[in-house]
């Protein structure tokens, strides 16, 4: 309570300050505003259709939405709108209709008169020359040629440096917001020229679908042509690696080469099985032979001899040798049932010629048994037998000679042809799958650009922009609001700041906070304008409230009561208080003596300077009440004894007076001597509220006056 208290007062003491000070700061707001410029508002809504709009895309994958990639497409679409090249593109526009459609006489939709007349004023005259009245794009065209990145060409200084309406700096306060988490994009811009601000926007929305449009398809093009060109290179490849290919199969005689390399793989291990069994029935019919001709040499020596056996043997060889080749290698130009016939007719040779062959045997063969007196005849047939089998197994084994030879040859055919086969089709394959790559990202390409086709048809304005017909509100009101409420804030808080650090006396609360002793009561100041004619009763009053607070510290019992009056420096008052109480307290029938340092005293006397009490000083006269007043404690000590004897030491310190750090050490050093001896202050050359705090309502009182006491004192509902 305490702290609102000392809040309220304070409030009251700088309320002056607080009256005149904002009524000032608005009134100066006030006439600084009077000509504010008036600004005209232009807003469009634009739908983009990216989170809720149906695209290839989005078709194919339901209605899953990646909010994610919605907010980033969102954020690319302010960023191209708030993009230099996109505020280039409109002011160079902007300014080709302003110059097209201007008039300096009279207002119209496109800019005011005023600003037409401003615009040709600055205007060289080599850039009015470039404006074509008849077309629009061609003013754009000769002003986008003449146009150099210069500071002294007017076309680039128009919007690099700052004009008002055609520079980056004003097209850059353009707004730009998506409407909550929705579709929609809301963009607003305010101009001094309502025409200015309507074109504004009227062009920054043909701009910013023909930027999103070059941006994108740029992009996408590019990615669309450089996959056809890549498919187109890589067809032509595949195509020469297939033609390749079939013209290797071509020159090799090569339909199926797994088939084929699996056909002589199969006739090789075929004939293996057949060479070796016929090996091996040469093999027994040789050794059979030749363990017959043991048991017969006679007669084999006898049939071997024979010119016409050894005929019919050669023969019979060459037969055998030609029907196993008849059966071995098929004539490809010879039709099978031919074929077939020829091997019948060739068996039927060979079988005459062996029946030939063992019949000639039997005829020149004389001898009939052998010295074991064995039958010659069955060894002999046995033997043409074993003979007849060992030549067609030799036969047999030259023409199996001949397919091995022929097998090999193929082996040796087909074994490189294989390696370079699959070295073919590898590169083949991988062609195809670069191809097929290229293939399924073209398409992607093509859907995405087909996307952004639609996408790009859906950014339309919903809202275009409208011509304002009144300018908006300016912030007039505002303005002057803050200026006044700022300079009260401003007041409050360099008042609490000075609260905070100022080391002025001032009232009771700061010198109790300073000073560490009790306030025992204030004097007010004289006043020289207001009040004056109460200086003598705020006297009388003050010095009775004074009076009776030092009544309590007074000991009947103990005749004279001395009452010091102290101070750190001169000129706070002390002879006239001493003067005023001592003439109260008489009135009242009290003996009372005044003792004063200019008169009575002298502070560098040996006397004083050694006295233990004020009878070494003085004779008492049976008063009741001894004043003293000493000088000050910063000129002169005061002798401990007068300290200790004295009923009450009053420390009388100006309000309006700068507690310094040598009155601080000074006051410690009283407190010390004092010991128990009560050391009071007392405040003089008090503001008037001030020292109501301790006197009360002060004179003169009206009901005004009533209550704003009240309010000061918390009293708001007393009587």
């Amino acid at each position: 309570m305490e702290i609102w208290s000392q809040v309220v007062k304070m409030i009251f003491r700088i309320r002056y300050w607080l009256i005149l000070l904002p009524i000032l700061a608005a009134l100066i707001a006030i006439f600084q505003t009077k000509n504010m410029q008036r600004v005209y508002v232009v807003n469009t809504t634009i739908y983009t259709g990216i989170a809720s709009g149906f695209t290839i895309e989005t078709g194919m994958d339901g209605s899953k939405v990646d909010w994610g990639s919605v907010t980033n497409r969102i954020d690319n679409l302010i960023s191209i709108i708030k993009s230099k090249s996109t505020l280039r593109n409109v002011s160079l526009r902007l300014y080709a209709q302003e110059m097209i459609y201007g008039d300096s006489l009279q207002d119209n939709n496109f800019i005011k008169a005023v600003n037409y007349r401003n615009l040709l004023r600055i205007t060289p005259k080599d850039v009015r020359a470039l404006i074509d009245k008849t077309s629009e794009e061609k003013t754009i065209e000769n002003l986008n040629a003449y146009e150099k990145a210069s500071p002294e060409n007017f076309v680039y200084g128009l919007f690099n440096w700052y004009h008002p309406h055609f520079s980056y700096t004003a097209l850059s306060n353009i707004q730009v917001s998506r409407i909550y988490d929705s579709d929609m994009l809301q963009i607003q811009y305010s101009s001094d020229d309502p025409g200015v601000a309507f074109n504004t926007l009227k062009i920054l929305n043909d701009e910013f679908v023909k930027q999103y449009d070059l941006l994108r398809y740029g992009e996408t093009n590019n990615v669309v042509e450089y996959f056809r060109s890549e498919l187109a290179r890589l067809g032509l490849k595949l195509r020469a690696s297939e033609d390749s290919l079939t013209q290797y199969y071509v020159d090799k005689r090569v339909i199926n080469y797994p088939k084929q390399t699996e056909m002589v793989t199969s006739l090789s291990r075929d004939y293996d099985l057949i060479y070796n069994a016929t090996l091996l029935k040469y093999t027994s019919s040789s050794q059979a032979v030749a363990e017959l001709e043991e048991k017969i040499k006679e007669q084999t020596k006898l049939i071997e001899n024979n010119t016409i056996f050894i005929q019919k043997i050669n023969n019979l060889s060459q037969l055998s040798e030609h029907t196993a080749r008849l059966k071995t290698f098929k004539n490809d130009t010879v039709s099978i049932s031919n074929y077939n016939k020829e091997i019948d007719r060739y068996s039927k040779f060979l079988t005459e010629a062996e029946k030939d062959l063992k019949s000639f045997t039997t005829g020149i063969d004389s001898q009939r048994y052998t010295k074991e007196g064995i039958a010659t005849t069955t060894f002999v047939d046995q033997w043409i037998e074993e003979l007849i089998n060992r030549e067609k197994s030799s036969a047999e084994l030259k023409v199996m000679d001949e397919v091995r030879r022929t097998l090999d040859k193929e082996y040796s055919y087909f074994a490189p042809i294989g390696s370079i086969i699959n070295r073919k089709e590898r590169e083949i394959n991988i062609t195809e799958q670069s191809y097929l790559s290229l293939l399924s990202s073209l398409n992607a390409a093509l859907m995405r650009q087909k996307t952004l086709e639609m996408s790009s048809a859906t950014l339309k304005a919903i809202d275009p922009p409208v011509f304002p017909v009144s300018p908006s509100p300016t912030k007039r009101k505002v303005i002057v609001l803050a200026a006044y409420f700022g300079a009260l804030i401003l007041i409050i808080g360099f008042f609490i700041l000075v609260e905070l650090i100022d080391r002025t006396v001032r009232d009771k609360n700061r010198a109790e906070r300073l000073i560490p002793a009790k306030v025992l009561g204030v004097f007010p100041r004289k006043n020289f304008i207001r009040f004056r004619g109460y200086n003598r009763e705020y006297e009388r009053i003050a010095t009775n409230y004074l009076a009776n607070s030092i009544v309590t510290y007074l000991n009947p019992k103990e005749r004279p009561d001395i009452i010091n009056f102290i101070s750190s420096d001169s000129g706070v008052g002390k002879s006239h208080l001493c003067e005023l109480l001592s003439e109260y307290w008489i009135e009242r029938g009290l003996r009372v003596r005044v003792i004063s340092w200019h008169d009575d005293i002298s502070p560098e006397s040996r006397d004083y300077i050694l006295s233990l009490n004020l009878t070494d000083l003085f004779d008492y006269d049976n008063e009741d009440i001894i004043i003293v007043e000493h000088r000050s404690i910063l000129k002169s000590t005061i002798p401990v004894g007068l300290l200790r004897e004295a009923s009450l030491n009053l420390f009388v310190v100006r309000a309006d007076k700068v507690w310094r750090d040598i009155d601080k050490i000074a006051f410690d050093r009283l407190l010390q001597q004092a010991q128990t001896t009560p050391v009071h202050l007392y405040l003089t050359n008090v503001k008037r509220e001030n020292a109501e705090s301790f006197m009360g309502m002060l004179p003169p009182y009206s009901k005004v006056r009533e209550f704003i006491y009240k309010i000061i004192q918390f009293g708001l509902t007393s009587k």
